[in-house]
């Protein structure tokens, strides 16, 4: 009954339910064929939605039917767009229908050819299942084996020096395709990437997705996978260090064949590959040599600008809405990922040289350098002299005051700026607990440097750094920083030796140590006036303006300390009332800095008006 209702129902939303719920149903073990073909045709026709793209659940059912013909599969299939087959081949569509599928894509060739820049723009049909993330295991690995392989490096054997170039441009760009190509597939399938790591064909493939694992994506990689891919990559500085230190040797004049037998236990250990390409360094030119010395150094630049950055600064990693990622990976792995990071780093500091003849300093040049600072557990003699030799030779360029630079340039500069200034600090106090938030030298630190400091930081530094002049910096700081949710002007004062002396020896100079506009004295008097006991003789030390307008229950209004301080000096002396409403303090410029004090004993004196205390 059902089944002629369904063939005497017109064609639309009804009746492909009626289908679907009979192939799922009652004819879920035998059907018509004229019903499978109905359920076919009726998906095929539909157009893709918006936003859902192609969604063929009819076809889907009736594809996969035991009752389904291998001829209606294969010839259903050979009328699907690719993006179709990749539905058709979701995760649950069953063994036959996946290997259909993989066949119809296998005989949509060419496959395997090498990438190129045009086949990221017009994919294959193997590339366009893939950008389904939902495929059965049989049509994933199927679609895998079908697609673009590594480039190859094509230059004819001639001596034309732009035809090498030429195909040296070509191999760059095929690569970059082929890399963006693999991103987006270890970006997609978060769920495959073990099985995208041991499906690889060939070394050059697994490096790349080894590299998208760990640069792209490490924070969606099953814990152990990640360990054992990073592992695998650092495990590469060792060709890199080799081809270095042989460099060496051979700068100082030791023929190629005897360098060769010197390192022919460390050559035999690599493969075959690297190893040809290691010894052909020995017989470069001088130019050539000089560049190939850099090699370990380059290896640890590139790693900690590229697959690593994510790594060594998991909190930095950041979704395209601002959010930090949530990591698979534990705190502690991410911890022994980076100590082992940083000791192959040290091992490249070793091997550092200054390079005059260098191209232009870039923030790569000091990326690995502070990232090795960060995650080793001591810092060595040893580590810090040698990193004080490269910040001291890595520096932003010197330009004239016309000399033109565009944006990159200026961004590299102020990035490479910072990197210094992070690496000095770290140099300068070493023993702290976080290197990230370490603040330098005590003795070269500013006062706007502390009140940029996180409150953790700043306080467990003057709790490391008992100087008084140092807490003086940190307590005029709170000027320029006076909202600090968990450190109060009270606690960095108990750091001091002589705290009951401090705060009024710094107000009574306060022109001289802190300067600057409005906002900075009222900050220092509001912080002063919250104090649980905020002594008459530092009232009378504040500056005159700022102490009669702020601190008080309504804006514009003085302190309750304050109010108190002016009528102990002013008594019920009218005549100096009159005075001191015609004083010379002011919002701002240098009378803006008279003392009320000051203010208030001419006004009760009769005398002349004080003048401002020094500048700086």
């Amino acid at each position: 009954m059902a089944v002629e209702k369904a063939r005497d129902l017109p064609a639309g939303d009804a009746r492909d339910d009626l289908l679907l719920a009979l192939l799922r149903g009652a004819l879920r073990d035998a059907a018509p064929e004229w019903i499978l073909k109905e359920a076919v045709e009726s998906d095929l026709a539909k157009e893709a939605q918006p936003y859902l793209g192609v969604r063929l659940p009819l076809a889907a059912v009736a594809l996969a039917h035991p009752s389904c013909s291998d001829a209606l599969r294969a010839e259903t299939l050979r009328r699907c767009s690719a993006p179709q087959l990749a539905n058709l081949g979701h995760s649950r569509c069953g063994d036959v229908l996946a290997r259909a599928v993989v066949t119809e894509l296998e005989s949509r060739g060419p496959h395997r050819q090498p990438m190129t820049p045009t086949l990221l723009e017009e994919p294959t049909a193997p590339q366009l299942v893939l950008r389904e993330a939902d495929l059965h295991d049989v049509v994933f690995t199927g679609a895998l084996d079908l697609l673009p392989t590594y480039p190859r490096l094509e230059i004819e054997d001639r001596t034309d020096g732009d035809d090498i170039l030429a195909g040296l441009d070509r191999h760059e760009a095929a690569t970059s395709a082929f890399t963006t190509m693999w991103e987006q597939l270890v970006t997609l399938h978060t769920r495959r990437h073990r099985h995208l790591v041991e499906w690889a064909p060939d070394d050059s493939t697994k490096r790349v997705i080894r590299d998208h694992l760990l640069g792209a994506v490490p924070w969606d990689v099953e814990p152990s996978l990640l360990e054992e891919v990073a592992r695998d990559h650092l495990a590469e500085f060792t060709a890199a260090e080799l081809i270095t230190r042989m460099c060496l040797m051979a700068r100082e004049g030791v023929a190629p064949d005897e360098v060769r037998s010197r390192f022919v236990s460390e050559l035999d250990m690599l493969t075959p590959q690297r190893r040809k390409y290691a010894e052909r360094i020995l017989n470069l030119g001088e130019d050539e040599l000089k560049y190939a010395l850099r090699t370990a150094v380059s290896w640890v630049e590139s790693a900690a600008a590229g697959p690593w950055r994510h790594l060594l600064a998991p909190s930095r990693a950041k979704t395209r809405y601002g959010e930090p990622h949530t990591w698979h990976a534990s705190g502690e792995l991410l911890v022994t990922l980076g100590r082992l990071f940083a000791d192959t780093a040290v091992k490249a500091l070793r091997l550092w040289e200054p390079d005059d003849k260098h191209s232009g300093p870039r923030p790569q040049d000091l990326q690995w350098v502070h990232a090795m600072l960060l995650h080793l557990p001591r810092l060595t003699d040893e580590v810090r002299e040698k990193a004080k030799a490269v910040v001291r030779h890595i520096r932003p360029r010197t330009r004239g005051r016309w000399d033109y630079t565009d944006f990159r340039t200026e961004r590299d500069d102020r990035q490479l700026t910072e990197l210094r200034a992070a690496i000095e600090r770290i140099l300068a106090d070493p023993s702290a607990p976080s290197r990230r938030s370490a603040l330098g030298d005590p003795q070269q630190i500013t006062v706007r440097d502390l009140a940029n400091a996180p409150d953790e930081a700043l306080h467990d530094y003057l709790a490391r750094h008992t100087d008084d002049e140092l807490t003086e910096k940190a307590l005029l700081s709170f000027a320029h920083s006076p909202y600090r949710p968990k450190l109060s002007l009270s606690d960095v004062l108990a750091f001091h030796s002589a705290p009951d002396t401090a705060l009024l020896r710094i107000t009574m100079d306060l022109r001289r140590l802190l300067g600057g506009g409005p906002n900075l004295r009222e900050s220092w008097t509001r912080q002063l006036l919250a104090l649980p006991d905020c002594a008459p003789e530092l009232v009378r030390a504040l500056p005159a303006w700022s102490a009669l307008t702020v601190g008080g229950a309504r804006h514009g209004t003085a302190h309750a300390v304050v109010a108190s301080a002016v009528l102990t000096a002013l008594g019920d002396d009218d005549a100096a009332w009159s005075r001191f409403a015609t004083s010379p303090a002011s919002y701002s410029g240098p009378t803006a800095w008279l003392r009320l004090g000051d203010v208030l004993d001419a006004a009760a004196k009769g005398e002349e008006w004080p003048k401002p205390p020094g500048s700086r």
